[in-house]
Order: structure tokens, then sequence, then C-alpha cells
């Protein structure tokens, strides 16, 4: 088989129900590396190597079944840091309280902008405002990941 059709194969045994997708954008969220596996529909997933914290060890079993059967597993991403100071934005510019909505842009115009945005919302009543908006930035992400691997 060549190396397009093995692709395209590959390609389309890729469905993922809501449940799946909202899984993967969980586990994205909270810093971990995801994997589909293709014949079976299960997701595997284990904490970025390049994270000072991370222990091998731990996730040995995980990592070896992952790189001994590559070719069956599809990777999702974590956001890069551009993509989630947009969903930071995104989420002040659709709040009609303006005064908040200020001060959402200026914490986040300041050094460690995450930092000042995570302190500003979890003293505000906005908090679980922003994890439903982040929640749903997210299943958004893994869905045009999906897309594009669809292509």
């Amino acid at each position: 088989m060549s190396y397009i059709a093995l692709c395209l194969a590959k390609l389309t045994n890729m469905t993922l129900n809501e449940e799946q997708i909202k899984e993967i954008a969980e586990l994205l969220d909270s810093g971990m590396i995801c994997f589909y596996h293709l014949p079976t529909g299960t997701i595997d997933s284990h904490p970025d190597p390049n994270d000072p914290y991370f222990d091998a060890e731990q996730w040995e079993d995980i990592i070896d079944r992952i790189e001994n059967d590559w070719d069956n597993y599809e990777r999702f991403e974590k956001m890069e840091s551009y993509e989630g100071y947009k969903v930071i934005e995104n989420f002040a510019y659709s709040l009609s309280d303006e005064y908040f909505r200020d001060k959402i842009f200026n914490a986040i115009s300041r050094r460690k902008p995450f930092q000042n945005f995570k302190n500003l919302i979890d003293s505000s009543h906005y908090r679980q405002n922003w994890f439903d908006f982040k929640n749903k930035a997210y299943i958004n992400f893994v869905k045009r990941q999906i897309q594009m691997k669809e292509k």
C-alpha cells in the first residue's frame, strides 16, 4: 500500500464522538499530550516530556505503547501560548461588563499575562464563565485538529 493510500485509510478510521473530543480537550487543557489509537478508538495521554517536572518512569508503559504502534496513533497538540492568549482576549470581548473587560486587558498587557489573568479571574464572579468559555474553545480547537487531519 502506498504512503498516500495508507494515510487516507488511516484518516477515514478516525471518528471521534463528542465525549472523546471533550476528553481530549480536557486532557490538553491540563497540559497532557493526547493520542488517538485508530484501531481501537481509545485515547492515551501523557505529560509533555519537555516539562521540567516530567517523570518518564511513571509514564513509561504508555509512552512505549504509543512508540511501538506509532503508525496507528494520531497525536493531538495543546494550544500554543499565543492561541491561549487569544482565547483570553476572546473571552474578554465576550463580556458585556466593560469595567471587568478593561481589567482583563490591563492584566494581560503586563508581564506574566497568564498569571495575572488567573489571579484576576479566580477572584471574580466570572470564574465559571471563564471555565465554560475555555472548555468550548478547547473543544473547537480539537475539532479543528481533526478537520486538518482529514484534509
